[in-house]
């Protein structure tokens, strides 16, 4: 095994590396936007109850 073929393997190994590290990002990231849009939604609707019971 040449030099150029081990480099050209640890680089996609590499390459896979990364890339699970930004699919776990990407599914955590979108977990915290739902947590958050839902915590958007119940201010909302405590804001609209607090309206109302003025």
């Amino acid at each position: 095994m040449s030099m150029r073929d081990l480099n050209a393997i640890i680089r996609d190994l590499i390459d896979k590396e990364i890339e699970k590290i930004l699919n776990s990002i990407k599914e955590e990231t979108r977990d915290i936007i739902y947590i958050i849009d839902r915590k958007i939604e119940e201010l909302n609707q405590y804001l609209k109850f607090k309206n109302i019971k003025s």
